[in-house]
């Protein structure tokens, strides 16, 4: 945790040149790039639309392509290879005719009291569903080894009905590494909305407009990455209440196969809605029966325990979006990026503002916006800004920032340390004080090309940090290595100061939940330490979002906060759920819950030998706690953790915490009644370079009259934990007897997300035409565990295990007829 002293010394200012505007205006950047894009940077991918429509009168056959053509801000360049969303005519004649795109509605040239006519949808009018083509792109399959017709659209005669979810697997082939693509074009996303999973479309099928975003730095040139590289390319898509989406993905990132598996994670939730059908090894078609964040991985379970191939993953993840209500006050404000002439730039009180979709929203430079009461933010699809939205000065109440947009924290700043501005506690691409402060489904993005720039994604309430006062200026040093006393510093929403006396103004802070600040559906990717995830204060929600860090992912510092179904992707540095560091100010901290956590991936590992400087590896749950505030009655329930990892638990207080805020006497504070209820880790922990371990320990020597809730001491924990399939014991962890009292291990039972039963064969092993996933087996703890295996992977039909050697076999086309004797093996077969 060297950010800090990193951020007075490293003052350089890392400049990028703007976005070039788009050569057609009203349009998105939608080409595949010639040329790789500014590092780091954010562009919008729309591919061409196919429309095909089939329709059989007797023996007449019309089809009609229709393509709308694209435009980009960069070098336009051939699409994608194996682009499975253009669907070609089964005729050789002549090619489809274009469509000239129809303009988008001009926006007004500046801020306007009257609305244009229309403010766009969350979701782009989607075109026609496909029709047939020479190679029928992938279908919701039915039971026959013929594959049934494509996702039908609106007719009017009524196309057959698609009888079941579970496809035929056709047998993908190992694919020749494909050529290397033009960054940004490794995938292509249709879909189409239907009924129910396993139901016709009643929508017609769209192209997916992908963002991408790669490292914005090299890795071995800047340490604050911890060797992360790789790229993300993602889709925010919508899906009415009620609904279900039929998704077709092709890949062409070179490596990517689903030949050696095919998951869509969090696998607990999309288990339950069929499997994928596989058209030869990159393309696969699914349902996604509900809204989430879904990672879809060309590419074998064990890539997740291989460093280089682990940190240089493109990722391709899937934003199910609940529909959203889009602002249309009279009055509102349709801001351009001329609009905004200056940094900080005031919204509110009392307006409603709109990003726009077709707007460069890219100064070139660090841009500011500060909030007000009773203020809405929205930004519509597609919308992009390179920007913070704060307000550390004061504290205000009833703000508003939704859409299905991007706010991008891509530039350092001019000046450091202006206090309210580009000081240590503004520095998020959110940070806000107050109550009734509501953040939904935007995405947050850290992509700054300065080596340890500092800024977390969001930050509400933020309990280390006070009202930022030019004339008492506050850096993040003050607590860093630092004993009390403590200088004065005023508070927000604490109950103290900084240097310990008592705060008395409470206006505009949160009383209960029903006036606490709500985070929902948001998504987080930073790419650097010191740019963590999520934090909500005190009576704070979080709910229903994606964090991607490097760094903390969740980090529930005060009372009564509730972190709720949350997908996790942690990277190479910190834990998905920290409990804190030097939090100041609290008279307690106490209540919080935790429960609902998809961890599907956790980095750390490579980290973990090195940080932190005890005992413990950087763990699922944990922290080194330096807060002289006791922490009590946190629960943390039903966290699931689906591959490689360090560790489970990793606790320490510490006097000597390198962040940290002690009392006056320098004592700090225990953590008492601490219950982790369920914790599900797929796989035995990966120690990746070894020297650490679970690990639970209080402060070893306390200061003089430091007792009770200040002995920092772990008193009356329960832990409740399984590391694939079996219960950890205190023989399990490191716990340091003299300062861990009355802890508890307790098995948490079965998983709450059930594998149905698969059909056994004894003595049997799938032979014929069965298609080796796992060419080596892999060592696994049960049957059970084997069989958990391929209900993860939706390539999968069935599983051999061997019991005397405890291997696992994954296998896919599984024909019972074909089985061949083998003895000492069993044969599980997947449910269709």
């Amino acid at each position: 945790k060297l950010q800090f002293l990193y951020l007075i010394a490293m003052q350089g200012e890392a400049a990028a040149p703007p976005k070039a505007p788009s050569t057609t205006p009203g349009t998105h950047d939608t080409e595949p790039m010639t040329s790789p894009p500014e590092d780091g940077a954010v562009w919008i991918k729309r591919a061409g639309i196919g429309l095909a429509t089939a329709i059989v009168l007797a023996a007449v056959i019309v089809t009609v392509v229709l393509v709308l053509p694209s435009s980009s801000d960069s070098e336009p360049a051939p699409p994608a290879a194996s682009s499975a969303p253009v669907m070609p005519s089964p005729s050789t004649t002549p090619a489809p005719s274009v469509l000239t795109p129809t303009p988008a509605t001009p926006s007004p040239p500046g801020p306007s009291a009257t609305p244009p006519p229309s403010v766009p949808t969350p979701t782009p009018a989607p075109p026609s569903p496909p029709g047939p083509s020479a190679t029928p792109p992938p279908s919701p399959p039915g039971p026959s080894a013929t594959p049934p017709p494509s996702p039908p659209g609106p007719s009017a005669t009524p196309p057959p009905s698609v009888p079941s979810p579970t496809p035929a697997i056709p047998e993908p082939e190992e694919p020749p590494p494909p050529p290397p693509q033009p960054t940004g074009t490794n995938y292509t996303v249709q879909y189409c909305v239907a009924d129910a999973v396993g139901g016709e479309c009643v929508a017609a099928a769209a192209t997916a407009a992908l963002r991408y975003m790669a490292a914005p730095l090299d890795g071995m040139d800047c340490d604050a990455t911890w060797d992360q590289a790789g790229s993300v390319t993602w889709a925010d898509l919508v899906l009415p209440a009620g609904k279900a989406l039929y998704v077709t993905v092709t890949t062409v990132a070179p490596g990517q196969s689903s030949a050696r598996g095919f998951f869509v994670r969090p696998t607990r939730l999309t288990a339950r809605w069929g499997r994928a059908r596989l058209d030869g090894a990159t393309t696969a078609s699914f349902y996604l029966g509900g809204t989430g964040q879904f990672s879809v991985e060309f590419a074998p379970d064990s890539v997740w325990r291989d460093k280089a191939a682990a940190l240089s993953f493109p990722a391709l993840m899937l934003f199910v979006n609940p529909e959203l209500a889009v602002p249309a006050e009279a009055g509102t404000v349709y801001l351009t990026k001329d609009d905004v002439a200056s940094s900080p730039f005031d919204l509110g009180p009392g307006k409603t503002y709109v990003f726009q979709s077709d707007e460069d929203y890219d100064w070139g430079a660090a841009q500011v916006f500060k909030v007000h009461d009773d203020t809405n933010v929205y930004f519509e699809p597609g919308a992009a800004v390179r920007a913070r939205i704060i307000q550390t000065e004061k504290k205000v109440k009833n703000v508003l920032i939704s859409g299905y947009g991007v706010l991008e924290n891509r530039y350092p700043p001019q000046e450091y340390d202006v206090q309210g501005l580009s000081d240590d506690g503004s520095m998020q691409a959110v940070t806000i004080y107050g109550k009734n402060i509501r953040v939904v489904g935007v995405t947050m993005l850290n992509t700054n090309t300065k080596c340890h720039a500092f800024g977390y994604c969001l930050n509400l309430n933020a309990n280390w940090s006070p009202l930022a006062d030019p004339d008492n200026p506050f850096e993040a040093g003050a607590l860093q290595n630092k004993d009390p006393p403590y200088n004065y510093h005023k508070a927000h929403c604490q109950a103290l100061h900084m240097d310990g006396t008592t705060n008395t103004d409470f206006t505009n802070c949160p009383t209960s939940h029903a006036d606490g600040n709500r985070v929902t559906n948001v998504k987080c990717m930073t790419w650097q330490m010191g740019q963590d995830g999520l934090n909500a204060g005190k009576f704070g929600t979080v709910e229903d979002s994606f964090v991607r860090v490097i760094d903390d992912a969740l980090k529930p510092w005060d009372s009564d906060g509730i972190y709720r179904n949350i997908v996790i992707w942690q990277l190479t540095l910190g834990w998905p759920i920290n409990l804190g560091w030097w939090n100041w100010g609290a008279a307690t901290d106490a209540g919080t819950v935790i429960e609902d956590i998809f961890v599907i991936h956790n980095h750390n590992w490579v980290s973990s030998k090195d940080w932190p400087e005890t005992q413990s590896g950087q763990c699922v749950i944990g922290g080194v706690y330096g807060s002289g505030v006791a922490k009590s009655q946190y629960r943390i329930a039903d966290v699931f953790v689906e591959t490689a990892c360090s560790c489970a638990v990793g606790l320490e207080i510490s006097k000597a915490a390198y962040n940290r805020h002690l009392t006056p006497e320098g004592c700090v504070g225990s953590i008492t009644d601490l219950e982790i209820d369920g914790m599900y880790v797929d796989e035995d922990f990966y120690e990746y370079n070894g020297g650490y371990a679970d690990f639970i320990s209080g402060e070893k020597e306390p200061n003089a009259g430091c007792t009770g809730d200040v002995a920092g001491e772990v008193a009356s924990m329960t832990v409740s934990v399984s590391v694939a399939g079996r219960g950890m014991t205190k023989a399990d962890v490191i716990v340091d007897d003299g300062t861990v009292t009355n802890l508890t291990f307790t098995d948490p039972g079965a998983d709450p997300f059930p594998v149905p039963t698969y059909a056994t064969y004894s003595d049997r092993a799938a032979g014929g035409s069965a298609h080796e996933i796992d060419v080596d087996g892999v060592q696994v703890a049960s049957a059970a565990r084997c069989v958990a295996r391929c209900h993860d992977d939706w390539s999968c039909g069935c599983v051999v295990y061997e019991s005397a050697s405890s291997t696992c076999w994954k296998r896919r086309g599984c024909a019972v007829t074909e089985f061949i004797t083998a003895t000492g093996k069993t044969v599980h077969v997947r449910p269709e």
